[in-house]
């Protein structure tokens, strides 16, 4: 942002009485098509005027009943530890809504496991492009990323790395992290209730073009130039501050080290958007995988197999399906039964096998 667009903010920003600090970041240096790129949450005018006038019904519903008392505020990155993955940043891919959801997952995780150190990263990239597909320069919407979570669940970062563009969804990926249900919450005390007692939720906003210069404070809008919009995970809320506490997946970087606050009622964030809670259970360990104890029986026998023709041609006509068929003596004969068991339990190992022996 030129330094003469940035000081007319600041100005903006005082002249409206807001509270909150711009600064040139990353992303308001860029142009407006490249902004749009980190944003990516797909919605129509028709949701959003059903979603506000959804709202409006509870609300009034709501101010007939008793309100459930929510404490006045919460932070879950300071909540008897930090239940709070490290921010990340989905950069020039509109995969928002697969990052707001899955950093709102793996804090559902920690909380159901009553852990705040459990080590989890999962990968967005698994949720997005084995759901989505290819879509980056489309967005997405929230019920089925969020049902993907519930049907299949979401693997580990480390099985599906995400990199900012289009790529096939790879077979093969373990889910760690399932969800059990989620549902949609409208009603601002309700909100409430379940950011303190359940934990982060998934949230929509609107972005205008002056949030991608906010720094720090209780974001407000000042600007009407609307550039699209995103998917964060709220973590929070202060009623002193009047604001909600979120996540954000533009990097450390931006704001308050990737989290930002926004006031109620801002961008359509608590009047066009409902926030979605997720029942996630503590993961399960799965089956201990004991292939790994085969492999230096393998390798043995792959090394002997290179000083040994007899037992070399053996390995590669049973095992391989490769040569003639040779005569075999006994003791080999049980070298290979004894690989070829092996072998049909971890099927992972019979093509790097197969290619040793050549």
């Amino acid at each position: 942002m030129p330094e003469n667009k940035l000081t007319a903010l600041q100005a903006t920003i005082r002249k409206k009485g807001f509270t909150w600090q711009a600064q040139e970041t990353k992303l308001s240096t860029l142009s407006a098509e490249e902004q749009k790129k980190a944003l990516g949450l797909s919605v129509t005018k028709e949701e959003l005027e059903a979603t506000a006038n959804a709202i409006k019904a509870v609300e009034g519903a709501k101010a007939l009943q008793a309100a459930v008392a929510a404490p006045s505020a919460i932070d879950w990155r300071n909540n008897g530890g930090n239940w709070i993955t490290p921010v990340k940043d989905q950069s020039s891919c509109g995969s928002c809504v697969s990052f707001g959801t899955v950093g709102t997952l793996e804090s559902r995780v920690r909380i159901a496991c009553r852990n705040s150190n459990l080590n989890i990263d999962l990968s967005e990239a698994h949720l997005f492009f084995c759901c989505c597909g290819n879509c980056c320069a489309t967005g997405w919407n929230f019920p089925p990323a969020l049902d993907f979570c519930k049907n299949t669940g979401v693997g580990l970062e480390s099985s599906f790395p995400y990199t900012p563009a289009n790529q096939p969804c790879k077979a093969g990926v373990a889910p760690y992290a399932k969800i059990n249900s989620w549902i949609a919450v409208l009603a601002v005390a309700d909100r409430k209730n379940v950011i303190a007692t359940k934990g982060p939720v998934v949230a929509g906003m609107a972005v205008y073009a002056d949030f991608f210069s906010y720094h720090s404070g209780v974001y407000r809008h000042t600007s009407n130039d609307l550039r699209g919009y995103h998917c964060v995970s709220v973590i929070g809320y202060d009623d002193t501050l009047q604001c909600w506490i979120a996540k954000n997946s533009w990097g450390p970087g931006w704001g308050e080290s990737g989290f930002f606050k926004i006031g109620y009622g801002d961008s359509g964030i608590d009047t066009q958007f409902a926030f979605y809670d997720m029942d996630a259970p503590c993961p399960q360990p799965g089956p201990t995988d004991d292939c790994q104890q085969y492999v230096p029986y393998l390798k043995r026998v792959i090394l002997a197999a290179r000083s040994h023709a007899g037992l070399r041609a053996c390995l590669r006509y049973y095992v391989c399906g490769i040569g003639p068929r040779p005569l075999c003596s006994l003791g080999i004969i049980a070298i290979v039964r004894s690989v070829l068991l092996i072998l049909r339990k971890c099927p992972r190992y019979r093509k790097s096998f197969c290619q040793g022996l050549q």
